[in-house]
């Protein structure tokens, strides 16, 4: 029997997409369509829209290859839309900011630095003074489980170790939006919840605006306060669920009858072929 929290899941099936949508981020009609007008034209995103409140966890969820990571890199300003807007605090994104903190699938680290040399590279990126926040880069190595690694290179850490130092490199700077591409993909079952747990962690700790690309069902429903779930390519946003779950939370969690159900239900529109 499906639980009562299905009752309280809201569908964009249903509700169609407002336009001149308003909100923290906000995806306005988007589309992206690579290669346009030649001969191998790829529509990667269908127009759709979406909105993302000021603190709120956000996960785009959906099969692989569906434009979640596309549609990542234009609200980051990293890539430009074929048609619609994107901005963010109310500034259209036509370029990266300073002020957004992004994670990819990869950690990018630089090899030859330390992992405290890395947290910090974001203000050398910058020509900013480095001094004035190395005791807060310690403390967030130290906060996500890194303390006596400060000096490790990359290749003396974990992979679950390094994608820790690029969660602290994320946030060292404050920024107000944190935009994650399926940063821990290619981590272990085991690592992969120890990071969701870090992760979990660090973003009740400093609550800033995040958007996480994932195509796994339960780390979305496990971290997020919404799922936005997208079609196959071209991908649009076909449902938009609340997780009623409150916060903290462990990972104990994913045990409940309510967690699995929503899991299903989730599963469901990712499955869904239209006819």
């Amino acid at each position: 029997m499906i639980s009562a929290a299905i009752d309280r899941l809201v569908d964009v099936e249903t509700a169609a997409s407002p336009s001149g949508v308003s909100g923290y981020v906000a995806v306005d009609r988007v589309r992206k369509i690579f290669n346009p007008g030649g001969r191998h034209e790829v529509e990667a995103v269908a127009p759709t829209s979406f909105t993302v409140t000021s603190g709120e966890f956000v996960s785009l969820l959906g099969p692989s290859g569906c434009g979640k990571s596309t549609l990542l890199m234009m609200v980051a300003g990293l890539d430009r839309p074929s048609e619609g807007t994107v901005s963010v605090a109310g500034r259209p994104m036509t370029a990266p900011r300073a002020d957004n903190g992004i994670m990819f699938q990869d950690p990018t680290l630089l090899p030859w630095k330390s992992a405290l040399d890395n947290v910090l590279f974001p203000f050398r990126a910058m020509n900013q003074p480095v001094a004035p926040h190395i005791d807060r880069a310690k403390a967030l190595l130290d906060a996500v489980g890194l303390a006596g690694f400060h000096n490790h290179k990359p290749r003396q850490l974990s992979g679950g170790m390094r994608q820790r130092v690029a969660i602290c490199r994320a946030l060292v700077f404050e920024p107000e939006l944190l935009l994650m591409d399926e940063p821990f993909s290619a981590l272990d079952a085991i690592t992969r919840d120890e990071m969701n747990l870090v992760l979990m962690k660090m973003w009740e700790e400093h609550h800033r605006t995040a958007i996480f690309v994932t195509h796994s069902i339960r780390e979305a429903v496990y971290l997020s306060d919404r799922v936005l779930v997208m079609s196959q390519r071209p991908g649009r946003v076909i449902a938009d669920v609340k997780i009623p779950f409150a916060r903290p939370r462990s990972l104990e969690i994913e045990e409940s009858a309510e967690f699995n159900d929503i899991c299903g239900y989730l599963r469901s529109k990712i499955q869904h072929r239209p006819v």
